[in-house]
């Protein structure tokens, strides 16, 4: 290159660069631009579509662990992912995940201190198991009951009289009633009571006792008993106490049945035991443990009735007209509360007597403040 080429390339070469470093100035590094971290908003939620990889992450190390008893791994996960990025996660990996929410409800009560907030935040999540987990909390947080519409007064721990005398009228108050009846909130105080009753069935019973109406105490009872029926307890109870403890001696035995027959019919049919066996069972009881009894046996094989594995006719189809309608009436208000298309359906394949009782349950659903619990009190 000759000296005067060099001389014409200079001013060229300076302009370059010039222009190189204006636009390094106006043109940030990406790679040195910081990225924010999602922030959760007031009711714990974070825009699922920042979280993606971060709720995959969640599930691996979720599936690898105790699914209903995840309240550290929640906790952990809770800023990263947010309450509803926790609620997707969850039913990704189990669908129905009631028991597998109450830590949720937990976590997120823990966190925002205020019922009315946490409920929205559990967006009636896992069939209410969020709800359940918030009023579990509540109820053994060292924050006042008076915090459940807001008022963020802090007190020593509750105490179970402390408990006792909030029940009659905590299914009133503005922020349960919101968004749940009072059927539906009792029930979820019956997790909370057996909860705070740390497993031990009669205290658990004597907090869903503080309801001024038989109603709202059998309600509270079905989540007392569906509560002990999800615990370590009740596993360990099962080999020396038998099947059908405590049911088959306990008060309210329809609510109990209700839920605890769940666990009998696993470890019944484990055993190759049979549907007559299990119903054989039943009429040995007497009265209203054995109305109870068939009341539990229709509930404890809805998944098989809504898949279509049994019929209606052939799991209530044994004993007494009373048998029978114990039976359909366990069945049918779940089903008729979450699948009622399918109650429909199976209603419609009765052809006898049944279909009434049938219908009629269907559409009354779970925790109808009107029904009659006359045949569960003899």
């Amino acid at each position: 290159m000759t000296p005067k080429t060099k001389w014409m390339l200079a001013p060229i070469t300076v302009i370059v660069a010039g222009a190189v470093a204006f636009l390094a100035l106006r043109t940030p590094d990406s790679r040195s631009t910081p990225v924010s971290k999602p922030v959760a908003d007031s009711l714990l939620n974070i825009p699922l579509e920042s979280t993606v990889s971060a709720r995959q992450e969640f599930v691996q190390a979720y599936r690898r662990g105790d699914s209903r008893h995840a309240l550290a791994l929640y906790e952990q996960y809770l800023p990263r992912i947010g309450a509803n990025g926790l609620r997707e996660a969850i039913k990704s990996v189990y669908p129905n995940c009631h028991d597998e929410a109450h830590d949720l409800g937990k976590v997120i009560f823990a966190k925002l201190r205020d019922v009315g907030a946490s409920l929205e935040s559990c967006a009636d999540a896992c069939a209410s198991g969020c709800m359940h987990g918030v009023l579990m909390q509540l109820f053994t947080d060292t924050t006042s009951a008076a915090a459940a519409d807001g008022e963020h007064q802090h007190s020593a721990q509750l105490t179970t009289a402390d408990v006792a005398a909030q029940i009659p009228t905590f299914c009133e108050r503005p922020s349960m009633t919101r968004m749940y009846s009072p059927g539906d909130c009792a029930h979820g105080v019956g997790h909370a009571a057996m909860f705070l009753a740390s497993y031990d069935i009669p205290a658990g019973i004597d907090l869903c006792e503080s309801f001024p109406s038989h109603a709202l105490r059998y309600y509270c009872a079905t989540g007392a008993y569906m509560e002990y029926r999800g615990s370590r307890r009740a596993r360990a109870d099962y080999p020396t106490r038998g099947a059908f403890f405590p049911c088959d001696s306990a008060r309210y035995p329809a609510a109990c049945f209700r839920y605890v027959m769940t666990n009998t019919i696993r470890w019944h049919y484990a055993k190759k035991g049979t549907l007559e066996g299990l119903e054989e069972q039943c009429a040995s009881l007497s009265g209203k443990y054995r109305l109870g009894c068939f009341h539990g046996i229709g509930n404890a094989h809805v998944g098989r009735l809504r898949r279509g594995a049994l019929t209606l006719a052939a799991v209530c189809g044994y004993g007494t007209r009373d048998d029978q309608t114990a039976c359909v009436e366990g069945a049918m208000e779940r089903l008729g509360k979450f699948t009622p298309t399918i109650a429909i359906e199976r209603c419609e394949a009765l052809t006898d007597w049944r279909r009434g009782v049938c219908e009629a349950a269907a559409t009354r659903k779970m925790y109808d403040m009107t029904k009659s619990f006359a045949m569960y009190q003899r």
